[in-house]
């Protein structure tokens, strides 16, 4: 059995209601059967909502009332979960359904049969919320008060298979977020060795760079440096032959004026 289950409403009211009755007044108790009796018959029928102010009018005349309780919540519930509805109003009022149903299912001691059907109900709507694990325990609920509850029990396998696949589809997306995660973590340390390995590149390339402008700057500065000195040489031996001219002129000079005799 695949997809959601269908809330499985079980009215009791028909077989408990006459043991309903308690120290009241006669009348006050026929008011009570004969509400809760049209309310089931408006509930078969489909007419929930004129079944629910029914079993209202049963709580006000015994307010103790087991029965006209639990059909209350399930009318709630039906009200509540009509999938066309979608209205805050609708929603109220099947969380005051749950709520009803809730304070039945602890009756277990002294409506043992009612309490578990509360609990049953209450699997289904946990059920289809995809609660699967309070489904479970609603459902584990229903047997101990009614062992003999074999739709309880169906329901219960299908709520275990269920948890099952869930907690595999968990462990399965548990270990695809760890693959993920190491594989994250490895294109990081990728990235960061990359990203050193280029501030390293380009640290090298700089130092290059700049090894390379001072290479040049010193061979400037030689080239420079030997350009001088060459015009200081050619100064220096321009010099010295403007010297020797000179001191030849004067020597000649001397000579020429020396007579021959």
């Amino acid at each position: 059995m695949k997809g959601k289950l269908i809330i499985f409403i079980a009215f009791l009211s028909m077989a408990f209601c006459c043991g309903e009755i308690s120290a009241q007044s006669a009348e006050s108790t026929r008011k009570e059967r004969n509400n809760i009796t049209e309310g089931n018959k408006l509930y078969n029928n489909g007419r929930y909502r004129a079944a629910y102010l029914k079993y209202q009018q049963a709580l006000k005349e015994n307010p103790s009332s087991a029965v006209a309780r639990y059909n209350l919540g399930l009318s709630q519930i039906r009200l509540g979960s009509n999938p066309s509805d979608t209205t805050q109003a609708a929603k109220d009022m099947l969380e005051n359904g749950k709520k009803v149903m809730e304070q039945v299912s602890q009756m277990g001691r002294e409506k043992p049969m009612l309490a578990s059907r509360a609990n049953y109900n209450l699997g289904n709507i946990a059920f289809n919320s995809e609660d699967y694990s309070n489904a479970l325990n609603y459902y584990k609920q229903s047997l101990r008060l009614n062992p003999d509850d074999e739709a309880a029990r169906r329901n219960l396998r299908i709520t275990q298979l269920k948890l099952q696949n869930q907690n595999q589809d968990q462990d399965k997306d548990q270990n695809q977020d760890q693959d993920k995660d190491q594989n994250q973590d490895q294109n990081q340390d990728q990235n960061k060795d990359q990203n050193q390995q280029n501030q390293d590149r380009n640290k090298d390339q700089n130092q290059q760079n700049q090894n390379q402008q001072q290479d040049r700057q010193d061979i400037n500065k030689q080239t420079a440096d030997q350009i001088l000195q060459a015009m200081e040489n050619k100064e220096n031996k321009t010099r010295a032959k403007v010297a020797a001219g000179n001191q030849g002129d004067k020597s000649g000079g001397r000579n020429r004026n020396r007579k021959n005799w």
